[in-house]
């Protein structure tokens, strides 16, 4: 009799590894020592923070900030949650694993390969390790960079320090949390942020976008980039990924600018780096403008560049999809850079698209029932119910973290709503489908063969 042991998954080992961070994470930021209260806190509103900061989302339900709220021992653990998230459970543990001289079998080779998506199983532990050097080493200096700030106006040396880590891991994983107050990055609200000159108010927000784009734009566009000395070597990945970032920054700076009235440029340029999966915030999401919102909505969706710490259905999705759309219209097969690309690769993207799609139309119809009792009006908004909520959504699903408002106010059966569109959205709808089965592959494995059949459509 052969002894066939059933393995799991590798897709649903990850699944489960974030569950079970998540899980941890909500009864120990439940226990009185992580409130400022000495009191047991409501566990679905930890189990939502504990969700938020494991997948680098950056709502939380407190009205008043996680500064607030939460004790140096709370913040602590939610700042341990972000860097598990922002990195992976599995790559954190290969790490320290193999830091011992543990070797890897071919089986556990494979597995860790298909989680970093690197084909080369041979390096993949070279290839973990470079994501744990450029991540530690990006937070290093994100952390020195917000030492003249937060050293200097803090009230003291420690929570200046511990303020300039904070904030740097958060931002470089896109995390959005903060321990500037409720208001984010937006001035006018009192705390931290107002007692700030202009020198450093600007210093401030500009390391900040440069830790989110650092931690967008992909671990393989960063070690691409230090592995080849000319620019016309670098992988197609890599060129695209370049590509799509500046394009979607320059055109995201120049829709908020102009819905803005051609006012307060910094801005425009913050919110459309942010938007990209960050969830920091210079201007009220509450007094955005239409254009802007369903903009804003658009970025929160594609997110930023594979295998990086942002969410969101990814650049490479919206340029394959786009690629594909030119070229069919103009007669050509789907080619650039000097590339042909698969059928494949073009209905996976598609694919993507409706299914994230279709999340976030399922849960805003969820959350929308949800809030029937809600009055916008009453909670002091400008937006309608109907565009703050689905504002929460998008940002879920995004793991963006911006929000018009709404989030302390939701129902309990709207939070778990989001709380699932935040596991979604950054473990990504594909992840779920692969449990299915592992045959998700577009060559035909059955034993006949129908007649091609074309019929109308559009």
């Amino acid at each position: 009799m052969k002894d066939q042991k059933k393995r799991l998954n590798p897709y649903l080992l990850v699944i489960l590894s974030f569950v079970i961070i998540i899980l941890i994470g909500s009864v120990l930021l439940m226990f009185p020592f992580s409130r400022t209260a000495n009191n047991y806190g409501n566990y679905i509103d930890c189990l939502f923070l504990a969700t938020s900061a494991t997948c680098v989302t950056g709502l939380n339900s407190f009205n008043q900030g996680i500064a607030t709220e939460l004790t140096f021992a709370g913040q602590l653990i939610l700042l341990l949650l972000i860097q598990v998230g922002g990195l992976g459970f599995i790559t954190l543990f290969t790490f320290v694993f193999t830091l011992f001289n543990h070797k890897l079998q071919f089986k556990d080779r494979l597995f860790i390969s298909l989680m970093v998506n690197n084909e080369d199983m041979a390096q993949v532990t070279t290839f973990v390790r470079k994501i744990i050097l450029i991540s530690f080493s990006c937070e290093l200096i994100g952390f020195l960079l917000g030492l003249p700030v937060f050293l200097t106006y803090s009230h003291d040396v420690g929570s200046g320090l511990w303020n300039s880590l904070f904030t740097s891991i958060s931002s470089y994983n896109n995390a959005g949390f903060d321990l500037f107050g409720s208001s984010s990055l937006i001035r006018g609200n009192g705390g931290f942020i107002d007692t700030l000159p202009d020198w450093a108010y600007y210093y401030l927000c500009s390391y900040i976008m440069l830790l989110i784009i650092l931690g967008g734009i992909s671990f393989l566009v960063v070690m691409d980039i230090f592995a080849k000395r000319n620019l016309s070597q670098l992988r197609v990945f890599t060129k695209i990924s370049l590509l799509m970032t500046g394009i979607l920054i320059a055109t995201g700076f120049l829709v908020f600018w102009i819905g803005q009235g051609f006012q307060r440029p910094f801005d425009a340029l913050f919110q459309s780096v942010t938007c990209r999966t960050a969830g920091f915030a210079t201007i009220d999401q509450d007094k955005l403008s239409v254009v802007n919102k369903v903009f804003s909505c658009f970025l929160m969706f594609f997110g930023g560049n594979p295998l990086g710490t942002a969410g969101g259905v990814k650049t490479t999705t919206l340029y394959i999809i786009v690629l594909a759309m030119i070229c069919y219209l103009t007669g050509r097969k789907v080619t650039s850079f000097h590339r042909r690309y698969s059928n494949e690769v073009i209905v996976k993207a598609m694919s993507l698209v409706i299914l994230g799609v279709s999340v976030i139309f399922i849960s805003f119809i969820g959350i929308y029932a949800f809030e029937s009792k809600m009055d916008v009006a009453a909670l002091g908004l400008q937006s309608t119910k109907a565009s703050a909520l689905i504002y929460e959504v998008f940002s879920a699903f995004g793991t963006v973290g911006v929000s018009a408002g709404v989030t302390p106010h939701l129902s309990y059966g709207s939070k778990i709503i989001i709380i699932l569109l935040m596991f979604i959205g950054r473990l990504g709808p594909i992840t779920f489908l692969q449990l299915l089965g592992s045959k998700m592959r577009f060559d035909d494995q059955s034993k006949y063969h129908y007649v091609e059949e074309d019929f109308l459509i559009g």
